[in-house]
C-alpha cells in the first residue's frame, strides 16, 4: 500500500486546536492515502459508521449513510485514480479540517455527480472535512459549478500551482 510519502501533503497546516486536531490531521492523511491508493476498505475504516456523508453543493450530490458513502467511494475509485485534491493550505481543528486548493485530474465517468468526458480538470475548491471521535464524519466540497461544467466540455489550461485566495 502507498504511504503519505507517495502524495503531496506539502501545503501549510494551520493548527487551531490541540491533540484532537493533530489526531484529526493524522486521520485525514490516512484517509487520503487510502482513497488516493484505491483501497476502499482502508478508506472506509477511517470513517464513522454513524451516518457519514459526502456533499458537493455545486452539483447537488448529497450522499448520507455508511453503505451509500461506500458506494460513492467505489464509484469515485472507478472514475478517477490517484491524488485529486492539491491543497494550498489546511486549517485543522478539533471538529473539522478545511482545505483550500484545486481538484486536478482527468476523470472518466461520473465525478461529483456529473458525467465527465475524460478531459483534464483543474478546479479551485474548498473542502470541509468533519470529524466524530477522530473518525471522518463527512466531507462538504465547494466549487464553481459552471466552471466544472465548462471544463468537462472544454478541458482547461489552469495550473494547480496558481495561488488560491
Amino acid at each position: 500500500m502507498a504511504t503519505a510519502d507517495d502524495f503531496d501533503f506539502s501545503a501549510p497546516v494551520i493548527r487551531a486546536g490541540g491533540a484532537i486536531a493533530e489526531s484529526n490531521w493524522q486521520r485525514l492523511v490516512e484517509h487520503a492515502v487510502a482513497e488516493w491508493s484505491g483501497d476502499l476498505d482502508a478508506t472506509m475504516a477511517t470513517m464513522t459508521r454513524n451516518d457519514p456523508f459526502q456533499i458537493m453543493y455545486a452539483t447537488g450530490l448529497h450522499v448520507v449513510g455508511y453503505d451509500a458513502v461506500r458506494e460513492f467511494y467505489r464509484g469515485r475509485m472507478a472514475t478517477f485514480q490517484g491524488q485529486g485534491f492539491f491543497a494550498h493550505r489546511w486549517v485543522a481543528s478539533d471538529q473539522a479540517i478545511v482545505g483550500s486548493g484545486y481538484f486536478s485530474g482527468t476523470p472518466s465517468g461520473m465525478l461529483f455527480g456529473v458525467p465527465t468526458t475524460g478531459k483534464t480538470l483543474c478546479l479551485p475548491m474548498t473542502v470541509w472535512i468533519y470529524f466524530e471521535d477522530t473518525l471522518i464524519k463527512g466531507e462538504a466540497a465547494y466549487l464553481d459549478g459552471r466552471e466544472l461544467e465548462r471544463q468537462v466540455r472544454e478541458g482547461t489550461t489552469l495550473d494547480r500551482h496558481t495561488p488560491v485566495y
